[in-house]
Order: structure tokens, then C-alpha cells, then sequence
């Protein structure tokens, strides 16, 4: 496996294959929403550090080194992933495992690696890698992974190169699940697509199940009817919809995002060749056409609205109020 083996993020795949190939010390911050492949990219940028014969396209593949990371048998790269029996990982383990173990030499490559996932790392254990973060020893590179970095300490962001994942297109989602889910019809795989969010990782995982609910066709009509809609339309059908789909909160805030997206497009651009939702074009650009009064400044705040309420659900707010406060403040400014 090399980077060019993975779907989509060229210009981040080139970056990484240069910082491999460079060979130096550092930290790195990989963002994205979960789902989005950044585990699968941080494993392949670890990999290339480790091989002695990385090139523009990362690790060789087949020398001893190479050989050692695919068996998990190396001691030059350490994982720190989801525990398996606490919700964040212990201070103690980061203390023991990666703080004291960044200070040994590497044993087989040139340099030592860190991937961890800070998605289970909470305040303290992340307040004990800042000093190795600031100033990592000679040949230590640590490749950090988060996909929500409001819940990254501030003190731990600036000592990090943040490297965010870029949007996948629909050309590559679809070529991703057709690899993972091999012999699916077209239409299937599309649907599967169209309702992920862009998000690889939930695009397989709808293709996978065969799901028939499009997530983002009902958010678009929501969305659609909202300049004519009373204030008990929006608290009680339009939440019942969305709550249908409080499993999937981030594909919600993407859809309604996207939707906004898409209409700022169109009203600044009528005739623009793409958009998200293009198998619900028309009945955009009809909603463009006859809400006039809409416009990028109040897309602004409905897009602001969206991310108060990502916030509100990542401090465990319920979701039913949180959803009501979005989609009140989103009327508010669409309707007539």
C-alpha cells in the first residue's frame, strides 16, 4: 500500500510524502469529521516515516521495515486508539507509553511515531503531551487525529501543524465504496453518496446496510418549505424529522450546510455547472427563484445556527433542544 492506494486528498498525500521523505522531527494535527479517512492516511504517513526507502508515493511496501509496520510487530510506531475498557484514554498510559517512550531511540527506523486519536483524549491526558508536542526529541514525529478540534485543548493546537482533510468529491466517494462494497449496482452506490455528507466512512456504511432513507432529500425539503412554514410546522414536523435521524447529527449539519451551499451558489451564480445536491437541482433553483428576500448574509447566520448546534451536541446538550434552536433560528431568517 501507498498513498497513491488511497481515494481523493491529493495535495495532502503530497505534503505528507515530502514531510516523509524530509525526515525531520514534528507534530501534526490531521482534521476531519469522523469517517473521513483520517486514521487511514495517518497509518500511511507513519508508514512512509518508517521505511528507508519512502518516496513521492511514501513507503516502498516490501522492505523489512515496511514488512514489520503491516504486521504491527514494529516498536518504532505506537498506536493510541479508542480503549477498550474506558470512554478516554488514562493519563497514566499517555505518561507511560508515549511520553517516556518518545525519549528512547528508535530501534529499526529513522524515526519514532505517535498516531493518536484525540477523540479519547481528555483534558488531562492532553495537557501531559504538551511538552513533548513543543519540542519533540530528534526523529519522534507525532501524527495526532481529531475530528472535532473544538474539543482540542487551545495549548495543544498551537503546538501542532493542523492539516485539514479536504471535501471528497462525488467521482471519489463512489469509487470508494464500489472497493468496499464490490458488485453493488450504480444506483445503490449513488444513493449511498448522496447521503453521506460527503464522509467516506458513513457512504460505506449506508451502502453496506442498503439504506433506502435519503437523509438529504428530506433535510432539502425541510429546508424548501421553510420561508411558508408556521412556527408548529418547525417544532413539530420538521423536528420529528430530524430526530428520525439523531444518529446521524453530523450528516444532518452537512446536509442543512450543503443546502445553504448550494443556494449561495446559485444566487450569486444562476448558472454554475455543479452543486451538492444535484439530483434535487430544480426544485433548488426553484426556491431561489421565488425567495428573492434570501440572501448571503442570512445564509451566513443560518450556517452559524448549524454550527451552535454541533457545538451544543458535542457538550451533550439534548438533542431535541439543541435541533429546535437551530431550526427556529433557520426560519427565522429564511421565512417570508
Amino acid at each position: 500500500m501507498a498513498f497513491s492506494s488511497i481515494i481523493g486528498q491529493k495535495q495532502i498525500k503530497l505534503r505528507l510524502s515530502a514531510e516523509a521523505q524530509r525526515r525531520g522531527s514534528g507534530a501534526y494535527m490531521l482534521s476531519g469529521p469522523e469517517g473521513s479517512g483520517k486514521r487511514l492516511i495517518a497509518e500511511e504517513f507513519a508508514k512512509a516515516l518508517m521505511c528507508p526507502d519512502c518516496g513521492p508515493d511514501g513507503a516502498c511496501g516490501v522492505c523489512s521495515n515496511c514488512k514489520y509496520f503491516d504486521n504491527c510487530t514494529t516498536p518504532d510506531v505506537t498506536r493510541v486508539y479508542e480503549p477498550s475498557e474506558t470512554k478516554k484514554v488514562r493519563v497514566d498510559f499517555i505518561k507511560d507509553s508515549v511520553v517516556a517512550e518518545s525519549y528512547l531511540k528508535p530501534q529499526f527506523a529513522r524515526t519514532k511515531t505517535f498516531i493518536i486519536d484525540f477523540d479519547y483524549l481528555g483534558e488531562e491526558s492532553q495537557n501531559a503531551l504538551l511538552k513533548s508536542l513543543e519540542e519533540p526529541k530528534k526523529d519522534v514525529v507525532f501524527i495526532l487525529t481529531s475530528s472535532n478540534t473544538d474539543t482540542v485543548l487551545d495549548t495543544v493546537m498551537s503546538r501542532v501543524t493542523e492539516i485539514k482533510l479536504d471535501q471528497y468529491s462525488d467521482e471519489e466517494l463512489e469509487e470508494i465504496v464500489r472497493i468496499n462494497c464490490p458488485g453493488l449496482e450504480d444506483a445503490k452506490i449513488k444513493s449511498a453518496v448522496y447521503n453521506s455528507g460527503r464522509i467516506p466512512g458513513k457512504a460505506i456504511s449506508l451502502a453496506k446496510e442498503d439504506s433506502g432513507v435519503s437523509i438529504r432529500h428530506e433535510i432539502n425539503s425541510i429546508m424548501i418549505a421553510m420561508p411558508e412554514s408556521s412556527y408548529i410546522d418547525v417544532l413539530e414536523d420538521h423536528l420529528d424529522v430530524l430526530t428520525g435521524f439523531k444518529d446521524d447529527s453530523k450528516i444532518i449539519a452537512s446536509s442543512i450546510l450543503m443546502f445553504l451551499d448550494d443556494v449561495s451558489r446559485l444566487i450569486n451564480y444562476p448558472d454554475c455547472r455543479k452543486i451538492n445536491n444535484g439530483m434535487d437541482r430544480e426544485a433548488i433553483e426553484n426556491f431561489v427563484a421565488v425567495n428573492k428576500h434570501i440572501n448571503t448574509l442570512k445564509l451566513g447566520r443560518c450556517s452559524e445556527a448549524v454550527n451552535t448546534f454541533l457545538r451544543a451536541l458535542e457538550v451533550n446538550a439534548n438533542f431535541d433542544s439543541a435541533a429546535s434552536a437551530m431550526l427556529l433560528r433557520i426560519h427565522e431568517e429564511l421565512k417570508k
